[in-house]
């Protein structure tokens, strides 16, 4: 059309640029863009952001970045926070999120509002790299602000990340964070972040609220909870003990034909014997050997210290039979002298003078 005189408009040389850059043939939109100026048409901000995207698109930031430099310092040309974000983007992609922020901090002192996508960029960028807590303080302040609060990918990107790395305070803050401004969170994250609260419980049985609270959105969003999480939530509620729950647990997965870990029924059945629960602790283990699973030692071991602690030889011989029938190796001497010891401490004070209030 140039070569024979017609001059197309500037709204047609800015589609073919935008088309060739959409298809990665940003040198030849360079000459396009060439040819817009050279016959006196000046290109639109829209002109502008497709060539910047399609540099962006290829790999060549630096190109980008000096052409978002020439528009800052255009008295023709006032660019627009969308400009930004395509720069910004293209660096968070390749790992370079610390020269994202630095245009990010330019578009701010220009006096441009970030949006949503600018944000979303920087987060993705952020957990990319690894800067778990640099996204995640990005998203707080992202929550207490009235301009820009962030959206369901906002918390898609970083939950998951948090999770990943295992920080699970921060990800169950992001999370509360979630279901406030009324998202939510997909199965299978919350399936993640109650495996990290089951795990806390051992450190500060505390956060078993906050697991139970989790497990349960689990369970009622119909995502079915894989049998690890099971196996964790059973320790960490024996921990806390809430055993009739932990039981219960158990017996779902024996329903449900899941395997069972053997760290899971050890510590119910060990939490059972601590309260002298030893029918119930007998019929877990008696699930478990049903379900042709061989109980580790722990767990005879827990079983027979209580069974003999309460004389209950029959008992404590039936279960010493049945750990070494399936090749456990337990002691029943062991457990019986324990016991002896134990009785015979409580016995001496029960007698003692001190513990009677009588003067020695």
């Amino acid at each position: 059309m140039v070569a024979r005189g017609y001059l197309p408009s500037v709204a047609a040389f800015s589609a073919v640029v935008g088309c060739l850059c959409k298809r990665g043939r940003v040198t030849r939109a360079m000459e396009v863009f060439d040819a817009m100026r050279a016959v006196g048409s000046e290109p639109t901000i829209r002109t502008y952001n497709s060539l910047i995207g399609g540099l962006c698109y290829v790999g060549r930031l630096e190109e980008a970045r000096d052409l978002l430099n020439k528009l800052k310092d255009s008295p023709k040309q006032t660019t627009d926070i969308y400009t930004f974000t395509i720069v910004l983007e293209g660096f968070c992609k390749v790992g370079r999120t610390e020269d994202a922020m630095a245009i990010f901090e330019d578009a701010i002192r220009m006096g441009l509002s970030p949006t949503i996508f600018t944000y979303n960029a920087l987060l993705n960028g952020h957990c990319k790299e690894g800067n778990l807590l640099k996204a995640y303080d990005l998203l707080m302040e992202m929550c207490d602000s009235e301009t820009c609060p962030p959206d369901k990918i906002s918390y898609t990107i970083v939950l998951p990340a948090l999770l990943r790395a295992g920080e699970i305070s921060a990800a169950w803050k992001t999370f509360k964070r979630m279901e406030h401004a009324g998202f939510e969170a997909d199965g299978r994250a919350l399936d993640t972040l109650a495996r990290g609260l089951c795990r806390q419980c051992a450190a500060d049985i505390s956060v078993l609220k906050d697991a139970k609270e989790v497990f349960g959105k689990v369970v009622s969003a119909g995502h079915e909870p894989v049998s690890y999480t099971y196996c964790l939530m059973a320790q960490a509620l024996a921990r806390g003990g809430e055993v009739d729950a932990a039981v219960a647990i158990l017996d779902d997965m024996v329903r449900k034909g899941y395997a069972l870990r053997k760290r899971a029924y050890t510590d119910v059945v060990r939490a059972l014997c601590d309260r002298s629960r030893t029918r119930d602790a007998v019929r877990v283990l008696a699930t478990v050997i049903a379900k042709d699973f061989v109980p580790g030692r722990n767990a005879f071991d827990a079983l027979l210290g209580e069974l003999s602690r309460q004389e209950r030889w029959p008992d404590a011989m039936a279960v010493y039979a049945a750990a070494v029938k399936r090749g456990v190796v337990v002691s029943l001497k062991r457990n019986v002298k324990e016991a002896l010891v134990v009785d015979h401490e409580e016995e001496a004070a029960w007698e003692s003078p001190a513990q009677l209030g009588v003067p020695q």
